[in-house]
């Protein structure tokens, strides 16, 4: 077939672009962790750059998705859905090859069961990478800073708690645990009122009911535990008053909810009654917005009896008989002593009763003290520096738990930008706010990642790959999670369970040795 002179220099221009398209080396970006703000950062970046990037995502289990799969309760399987788009976008560029759905090939790595700092240094990762985002959120906890709040048996942070009946490695061999005597636990303190401590108390109030926990992926030795407590009061201890209660009113609708099993809920009229808001004389009051407006009815509504509400939504289940199960919203108290018997177990709790002084709680010289036989503090997951962060100078603010950054660019002990190094998600901002919120925040800083690195030329010589940093180390791959995700489904699904998670980091080895 005869073919013109301009085809044929047609046909050279098309195969030179090609090759030089696919010459061209991809910017690199790893990423420290693969929980929600992680992965949210890693799904922007790919989303959005205009020049080809290969994402590298560390992670320090050897499965994926932190605080979504091991913080979010198990009755809660819809917040659970980002892990839906964190798959697709890990899968999209698992193979890096240019494709419609990748036209620009940008490639994916996970890297489960290494430590970034330990077995690789955040330097290696700096000096191999054009950008390094601190993502691993918050593994540490926020105390009360009382004696014996470490050493006495019967007093859990709400991590260690959660994390055990979320089937957390770290937490089913914890002493902390397993050294309560589950069977004569009946009275709980919890000290915070915000969602997650609205789950904890749902999770013991609740744990014997099967229609609420059949078919949910909570630890099943967890829950076995949690039914030989013969609990009967779950009192949840705030601060300040109850207008800066820092549940959202889903949460708090769910609590109420439980009393179709005979679970009652208590608020004291001394820290509530709905004649305590004047609603009309205070429209310009942000604190009573319209969430506020909505909890207060709540509370009035569930506080009446069944035949005296007046609001359909509150009537949707009469209540069963009292089971000798209750809640109890407390309000304006301060730990100040744990009290415990001679075996160092936990007996009391005496608190401070507060009052609020030109806006501000002040502690009062009046004590109480609650018998309790187990109390869990949730006062927010507490960050961890790194172990180079002294070395390379950067700066973390201890007491709130999170790297200093403008903006998501982490600053230095100096206050200025380091190079190539962001932070996203509680780490940069400390615990606090949901999913949603931290999909925000990753994207923002993604998008300052992008401005960054896409102005930047491309280097002479292409940089190594950074997998080749853990070659010779035990690692897993994107390809080994995809066999445990599914090896887990299958345990679950007998019992109609979305998965029964493996709860020990040596079985999922001793699995992947199988398929490896």
């Amino acid at each position: 077939m005869m073919v013109s002179l301009g085809m044929r220099s047609l046909v050279r221009r098309s195969i030179g672009i090609r090759l030089l398209s696919h010459a061209v080396p991809r910017k690199t970006v790893s990423i420290v962790g693969s929980g929600p703000s992680g992965f949210y950062t890693a799904y922007h970046l790919l989303s959005k750059a205009s020049v080809p990037l290969h994402v590298t995502m560390w992670e320090r289990l050897p499965v994926p998705f932190g605080l979504s799969r091991y913080g979010v309760a198990p009755d809660h399987p819809e917040v659970k859905n980002c892990e839906d788009t964190f798959t697709e976008c890990a899968e999209r560029y698992l193979s890096g090859d240019k494709t419609e759905d990748n036209p620009l090939g940008h490639k994916f790595d996970f890297i489960g069961g290494v430590s970034v700092g330990d077995e690789v240094t955040l330097k290696q990762l700096r000096e191999s990478q054009d950008a390094v985002v601190l993502s691993y959120g918050c593994g540490g906890d926020k105390k009360l800073g009382i004696p014996h709040e470490d050493d006495t048996t019967g007093i859990l942070t709400s991590r260690e708690f959660v994390g055990w009946y979320n089937s957390h490695p770290d937490m089913q061999d914890d002493d902390r645990i397993l050294n309560i005597d589950w069977s004569r636990v009946r009275n709980v303190g919890i000290i915070g009122n915000g969602n997650v401590a609205l789950d904890i108390a749902r999770v013991l109030l609740s744990n014997k009911i099967d229609e609420i926990w059949n078919g949910t992926d909570i630890c099943p030795d967890a829950l076995e535990l949690l039914k030989e407590a013969p609990i009967e009061n779950v009192k949840i201890i705030g601060r300040r008053e109850f207008i800066h209660s820092k549940f959202t009113n889903k949460e708090f609708r769910e609590l109420w909810e439980l009393e179709k099993f005979g679970i009652q809920g208590k608020i004291s009229k001394q820290y509530f009654s709905e004649d305590m808001f004047d609603f009309d004389a205070n429209k310009g009051n942000t604190l009573y917005d319209r969430a506020f407006k909505r909890r207060v009815e709540m509370c009035s509504q569930y506080l009446r009896p069944f035949e005296q509400r007046t609001k359909k939504n509150y009537m949707k289940a009469e209540p069963a008989e009292p089971i000798g199960v209750q809640w109890e919203l407390d309000y304006l108290k301060s730990p100040l002593i744990i009290n415990r018997d001679e075996n160092d177990n936990l007996k009391s709790l005496t608190l401070a009763v507060n009052e609020v002084v030109d806006n501000k709680v002040v502690p009062t010289d009046e004590r109480v003290t609650y018998d309790l036989d187990l109390l869990i503090t949730s006062l927010g997951y507490g960050g961890k520096p790194l172990r180079e962060f002294d070395e390379m100078g950067i700066s973390f603010h201890k007491s709130r738990g999170n790297v200093l950054n403008r903006n998501g660019a982490v600053l230095s002990t100096e206050g200025k930008p380091v190079p190539s190094l962001y932070a996203t998600g509680w780490i940069r901002k400390g615990s606090q706010g949901v999913i949603a919120s931290t999909m925000v925040d990753a994207f923002e800083v993604a998008d300052l990642i992008l401005k960054d690195i896409e102005s930047k030329p491309a280097p002479t010589n292409p940089q190594a790959d950074v997998t080749q940093l853990v070659k010779d180390k035990k690692h897993t791959t994107w390809a080994d999670w995809q066999k445990l995700n599914g090896y887990e489904h299958l345990q679950g699904y007998p019992g109609a369970k979305p998965r029964e998670k493996i709860t020990s980091i040596e079985k999922m080895y001793n699995l992947l040795q199988f398929t490896l």
